[in-house]
């Protein structure tokens, strides 16, 4: 099935086509792909409440703002999944090229019902909705996309139960947002933060909170409550969201074997390492390689192998 939507587009064209989808009472599931102009820029404007998670290898540049009163003016980065909600649009400037990602679209009226609440996020705290960092979303996601993708037994409630946990999961995320201005004091030192991203973003492995209470000279316990404060994610989802984009990144831009990949990013096996990978993004490295080069076999010879 490929359904065609036309998105809202500012200043380019670009087609978003729906390859899979479930629709079920209180939610729609959907699997989404794009090819845009590079670089791209567009507005785009959801009828009703959505999430969507990017299925691509991170993109080097992609930033967006809401366009609505009160909400943060300045461009911010977008991270994997993010929030869209009904009736605001949202500007965006990115890398642009093929992208696909999973969504779940449900209407005010079922996020009203199901949560008690009749709005999705205050727009001062909307900035924090363009980069959402909760694993119980993301594996939720991850599920639903694997059912859109290959529909089993009673694919319509699996779809709709857990359609159902998303909307209480967001709007515990939304919750616990806390506007810019409204941050209290005692977060890391600018310096500091920098500096555990730089290690991170650099070490092969899993750098773990010893390592970075190490390198910071804070104890563990104060440096996991400043980082949290800082940021609005804990120390081991940011150590696994940075693993998870350089794995999708060496499996779309490198000839290494997924093993070689599985070492150099800490994990004692490749079984391991796709177990991993499938629950982050829903799908195992070997399918997110081929789609993302779907000329490349299966396996190809690289340098640790061949050392080995």
């Amino acid at each position: 099935m490929t359904n065609v939507i036309a998105a809202q587009q500012a200043t380019q064209s670009s087609t978003i086509h729906v390859d899979a989808a479930i629709v079920a009472p209180n939610c729609t599931i959907q699997i989404v792909s794009a090819i845009h102009p590079t670089p791209v820029e567009y507005t785009h404007c959801e009828p009703h409440h959505a999430i969507a998670m990017q299925r691509q290898r991170k993109q080097a540049f992609s930033t967006g703002r809401y366009l609505i009163e009160g909400a943060e003016k300045r461009f911010e980065d977008i991270g994997r999944v993010l929030v869209l909600p009904a009736n605001v649009p949202l500007e965006v400037r990115a890398e642009g090229g093929p992208t696909q990602a999973v969504r779940c679209i449900f209407n005010q009226d079922a996020y009203a019902r199901i949560t008690g609440l009749d709005e999705l996020v205050h727009p001062n705290e909307m900035v924090g909705c363009l980069d959402v960092k909760s694993p119980r979303i993301t594996d939720t996601l991850a599920r639903l996309a694997g059912e859109a993708e290959a529909p089993g037994f009673a694919s319509r409630v699996l779809a709709e139960a857990l359609g159902t946990s998303l909307m209480v999961e967001i709007a515990r995320y939304v919750n616990d947002l806390q506007p810019r201005s409204t941050i209290q004091r005692g977060g890391l030192a600018r310096r500091t933060h920098r500096q555990i991203i730089e290690y991170v973003e650099t070490q092969n492995g899993t750098p773990s909170l010893s390592d970075l209470a190490k390198l910071t000279g804070l104890s563990r316990r104060h440096l996991s409550r400043a980082f949290k404060q800082t940021t609005g994610q804990t120390i081991y989802d940011y150590v696994e969201q940075v693993r998870f984009n350089r794995a999708a990144n060496m499996l779309a831009d490198t000839d290494l074997l997924i093993k070689d990949i599985a070492f150099k990013l800490g994990f004692t096996c490749s079984s391991s390492f796709s177990v991993a990978f499938r629950r982050a993004c829903g799908e195992t490295p070997k399918s997110f390689r081929k789609r993302m080069r779907p000329g490349a076999p299966d396996e190809i010879a690289s340098p640790l192998s061949l050392a080995a």
